[in-house]
């Protein structure tokens, strides 16, 4: 699998990818190469501290692979890890296991915390909590809604992953059609951005239309449900843009129901083996590379430097598109 890692200077371009200081109220520029992130794998003197790791679940592969990632940046920077997530799949329970989680981060005296929230919202008064304690908060893969919350951002830039996948659809539509939108989880920062950015790509096709938008929760088996449902009232959907893979081939299980397989474009986001052999497979259309693995890596390697009483700023990971052209370079 191809590993790259960018760290750009925020530009006002929309398709531009940034790197800006941890502090909202003074966006500095970045001086360090991305390679000097990665650099920081000498013992950092901090094998007494603890890293606590929060993300939204230990059951995908996205999120596996960051947990690897983020136990990996342990064991090079000699800092103890710890990654935890919700165990429930209902809808709403992971911020409140998160929050449980953030809770009991405080109350060990956790050295730092970085997290990934399931509700970008609704985890603002647990981050509170931890700036209260004195406790460095890292956002990883989301964002925190309110700004100045958090230490930095390490992930990806949503907008532009979402505006790339869908541009790449519409051009597969030769610019005309009908698509359905699939969000992710309802209040996840990742899935808002994503789907703006979907949508600023399609107000450049004024011949392609919404033909609907539904959350499918960022679950396989509820995007197929959601597709499979939207297929009856909108069987003459030319494509399908899904928030991150696991809906995506959600989708595909629906249209292979359909008997519409190869006639209906089906774009991701993550870049995860099944995606990337259904799109060698001629049944999804294209994905963008998300590098769970290296999100995880560069949130521990935030808090070290942070801990280290260095500067830690965003950094933003490059999500390439992945297609029919260069899938196998991809293939896991």
């Amino acid at each position: 699998m191809k590993k790259k890692m960018v760290a750009m200077v925020l530009a006002a371009a929309v398709f531009g990818m940034a790197v800006s200081g941890c502090s909202p109220q003074s966006k500095a520029e970045s001086t360090a190469a991305p390679t000097e992130a990665a650099d920081s794998t000498a013992p950092s003197g901090l094998s007494d501290k603890e890293v606590v790791v929060i993300i939204k679940n230990l059951t995908t592969p996205f999120f596996l692979a960051m947990k690897q990632g983020a136990e990996d940046a342990g064991r090079d920077l000699g800092v103890k890890v710890t990654v935890q997530a919700p165990t429930s799949s209902e809808e709403g329970a992971g911020n409140e296991e998160q929050t449980q989680l953030v809770e009991q981060a405080i109350a060990n005296k956790t050295a730092a915390v970085v997290i990934a929230p399931t509700d970008s919202s609704a985890i603002i008064p647990a981050i509170k909590k931890l700036n209260e304690a004195g406790i460095p908060a890292i956002a990883c893969n989301t964002k925190v809604a309110e700004e100045g919350l958090t230490e930095c951002f390490v992930g990806l830039e949503n907008f532009t992953q979402g505006n790339h996948v869908m541009k790449t659809l519409c051009e597969g539509l030769n610019g005309k059609g009908k698509v359905f939108i699939i969000e992710g989880t309802p209040g996840a920062q990742t899935s808002i951005d994503r789907v703006a950015g979907a949508k600023a790509a399609l107000s450049e096709y004024p011949d392609i239309v919404i033909a609907a938008q539904q959350s499918g929760s960022y679950k396989r088996a509820s995007a197929m449900d959601v597709v499979q449902n939207l297929l009856q009232t909108s069987p003459d959907v030319n494509a399908i843009y899904c928030c991150n893979d696991e809906m995506a081939l959600g989708a595909v299980e629906a249209v292979d129901a359909a008997g519409k397989t190869g006639q209906v474009l089906i774009g991701g986001a993550d870049g995860n083996a099944d995606a990337i052999q259904a799109i060698l497979d001629g049944k999804m259309y294209a994905t963008a590379e998300a590098n769970a693995h290296d999100q995880g890596y560069y949130g521990v390697d935030a808090a070290v430097k942070i801990l280290k009483g260095e500067k830690a700023e965003d950094f933003f990971i490059d999500s390439p598109i992945i297609d029919r052209n260069n899938a196998e370079e991809f293939k896991k």
